[in-house]
């Protein structure tokens, strides 16, 4: 069976539908699948052996369905559920399952402030979408598939700028990932200072080129502990060094996908999103932060670039000494 999986975005989205991937591969016979996904989305699932065939979504949907129609799938399913899947799906003809959102829900509890989502782990329902083909969830986690370049020793070799990253991960690391898609989900650059100086050992920082501006716009000092490595990296050097830390500190991003994705301990801090939506640390140790019970949370589905409130107390109410305890209690247990 040629079966086409599609998830255009996000880098965290696409990384649950791993498990959906190797579970269509190691269970239907004969199963070739191939992926659809956006752009830089790709790097993430290079070298994965469950997938056959990656493809990218062309500048139109146009060219993207004449490009799908050469392969002759047998079944397509769809975890995105948007409206291009939805054109590509129904352009294609063929059999299909499609991925439920709770996107009513979300509404619902973002308004009335009552948790009546399912209380269903993405990935799960992810599987939901499968199940019509005999594929049922076989207990293990995400995956991220490392190039051989960015493996144990290897890895060590790489420069990042003048850094050599064998003096960065020389001793155990805490990463903590500075950025996300939007503001009201992003850990606040002054707690993050203050909590750098709080953590035993090492700290690295991961994000982008806009968290790194964030950072010398706002004049926090950091600690001599903590190396900043944001905008500095490559998506899969990211990766890497996620892989290779203790303990990752997070907000609602992808990179809490990632660390999932390499059984990392990790420490996810909610702001203006909540564990309930279905995105919380997947099949690993995972430890939730909230700022106690705030009547404005959660405020919109994914996040927005500004506070309604304008002091974003579901940040910065967090207890941030708490959190180090935490970190410092899970660095001091890591393997």
């Amino acid at each position: 069976m040629k079966v086409l999986v599609m998830r255009l975005s996000s880098i965290g989205d696409v990384l649950l539908t791993t498990p959906v991937v190797r579970c269509l591969k190691q269970q239907l016979a004969d199963a070739e699948v191939h992926f659809l996904t956006r752009g830089a989305n790709g790097e993430l699932l290079k070298g994965n052996p469950y997938i056959d065939k990656l493809l990218l979504l062309q500048e139109s949907v146009d060219e993207t369905v004449a490009m799908l129609k050469r392969e002759n799938y047998d079944f397509v399913v769809d975890l995105h559920n948007n409206h291009r899947t939805r054109k590509i799906r129904l352009s294609l003809g063929v059999r299909h399952s499609v991925y439920r959102k709770e996107n009513l829900r979300k509404f619902a509890y973002v308004l009335t402030k009552l948790d009546v989502m399912s209380g269903r782990h993405v990935v799960d329902r992810y599987m939901q979408a499968v199940e019509r083909l005999g594929v049922a969830d076989d207990g293990k986690g995400l995956e991220v598939c490392l190039p051989a370049d960015l493996e144990g020793a290897q890895l060590l070799e790489q420069r990042v700028g003048e850094l050599k990253l064998a003096d960065v991960l020389d001793v155990p690391c805490v990463a903590i990932a500075c950025g996300g898609q939007h503001a009201t989900k992003r850990l606040p650059l002054d707690r993050v200072a203050e909590l750098c100086a709080r953590l035993q050992g090492r700290v690295v920082l991961l994000g982008d080129a806009g968290d790194r501006s964030r950072i010398e716009q706002c004049g926090v000092s950091l600690a001599p502990n903590v190396v900043n490595l944001c905008g500095r990296t490559t998506l899969m050097q990211t990766a890497a060094i996620v892989a290779a830390s203790k303990v990752v500190v997070t907000s609602d991003s992808s990179l809490l996908h990632i660390a999932s994705a390499f059984s990392r301990p990790v420490v996810t801090v909610w702001g203006a999103t909540t564990p309930s939506f279905g995105f919380s640390a997947f099949r690993t140790k995972g430890v939730d932060c909230e700022a106690g019970r705030l009547w404005c949370r959660p405020c919109s589905r994914m996040g927005s670039e500004r506070c309604f409130r304008g002091g974003y107390d579901c940040m910065q109410k967090q207890d941030w000494q708490g959190i180090a305890d935490i970190v410092n209690g899970l660095l001091m247990n890591a393997e």
